[in-house]
């Protein structure tokens, strides 16, 4: 078994140096096959943080009879760490080192560790970064990070046969720099983390307009956030646009212009007066004639306001106000102080950003 170890110093990286703290380790597995049952482990990437550099540490198998003294050579190592960072570690590696351990009775406490898998953070955030796919290269392409090595985990499995037959350079080299880009690389994905610090993150609204120039006014809110996004891009909803700059966040909310509708219920108790358009309580119905009112339908119950109103993927602010009955978002009146009430302000950025991070 071979154990190879380089030392690369820590770029001048905002994420890097935020996310990649001295107590977590990256790690990358390389196997024959998907199944623990019948596959074995042949290569373990791992790395590391101390204070200013990145130690990337590979344990490489020379032939299948190694695959113990490689994984107990893994376990001694990260054991150090108290985070494990991996790309769908969760749902790959950790289950398929277990099985292996399990079958060789070697004994790991995977317990005693916090834990973050990019490959969920990629999937919390796809949609919004539109991305084909959730696969390590396809997410280094969009955040702009190229790789040397062409091969996929798949084309490298009768490589590492060749390699346990003829132990030759060109196939150890091929091996290493794959694993050796997936460890790296991984550290390179730690930018993804901004979007969802963000998400996550109590909101502020550093400022907030309205324009009622057109029929079709609108409100913008700037959030600023604590860490800078890799990329500016531009998500579009039918309920708001969100717009990732260089160090804030613009949300553009479409507004409309009433008037619309604000429904009450139970509506048995209501009537509708025609000429009026509008329902009232049976208590208010009884002092009018009963040649100007019906009895109400849910379709009928209603009193119109005319105004500026914003829309609201759930009840939120209150009274909702809707277009038609059948409407499946709701509005609230905009009212004049809600540009300078901090709080509301906060409440309906966070009621915002909550429909965009969890749409699918």
């Amino acid at each position: 078994m071979k154990e190879l170890e380089k030392t690369i110093p820590i770029p001048n990286d905002p994420f890097l140096r935020r996310y990649f703290l001295e107590n977590a380790a990256f790690f990358d597995i390389e196997t024959t096959g998907f199944s623990a049952k019948t596959a074995f482990v042949y290569l373990i990437g791992m790395a590391i943080r101390k204070k200013d550099s990145i130690h990337i540490i590979q344990f490489l198998a020379e032939n299948r009879a190694e695959e113990a003294e490689l994984i107990n050579r893994f376990y001694q190592k990260i054991c150090h760490a108290s985070a494990i960072i991996t790309f769908n570690g969760n749902g790959f590696d950790i289950p398929f080192l277990k099985t292996r351990e399990a079958l060789h009775h070697l004994k790991f406490n995977w317990e005693g560790f916090s834990y973050l898998d990019l490959y969920k953070t990629a999937g919390k955030l796809s949609h919004l970064l539109k991305l084909p796919n959730k696969k390590q290269k396809t997410i280094e392409q969009f955040l702009g990070i190229d790789r040397q090595d062409l091969f996929t985990g798949g084309d490298l499995i009768p490589i590492f046969y060749r390699y346990e037959k003829q132990q030759d350079a060109e196939s150890e080299t091929l091996l290493l720099l794959h694993n050796y880009e997936d460890v790296l690389g991984m550290a390179k994905l730690l930018p993804l983390l901004s979007y969802q610090e963000f998400f996550e993150s109590p909101v502020s609204v550093s400022e907030a307009s309205l324009t009622q120039e057109t029929d079709k006014p609108s409100l913008f809110l700037t959030l600023p956030s604590i860490v800078p996004f890799p990329k500016q891009m531009l998500c579009q909803s039918t309920l708001a646009d969100i717009k990732f700059r260089q160090k804030d966040v613009c949300l553009h909310v479409k507004a409309l212009k009433g008037p619309l509708r604000h429904y009450f219920e139970p509506y048995q108790d209501y009537y509708y007066l025609p000429d009026e358009d509008r329902a009232v309580h049976k208590s208010v119905a009884a002092f009018v004639d009963s040649s100007h009112k019906k009895k109400a339908t849910a379709a009928t119950c209603y009193a119109k306001q005319d105004g500026t109103f914003l829309p609201q993927e759930d009840t939120l602010f209150t009274p909702c106000f809707y277009p038609e009955k059948k409407a499946k978002r709701s509005y609230f009146a905009f009212q004049g102080d809600f540009l300078s009430d901090k709080e509301k302000l906060a409440m309906y950025a966070r009621h915002l950003l909550n429909a965009f991070y969890t749409s699918p």
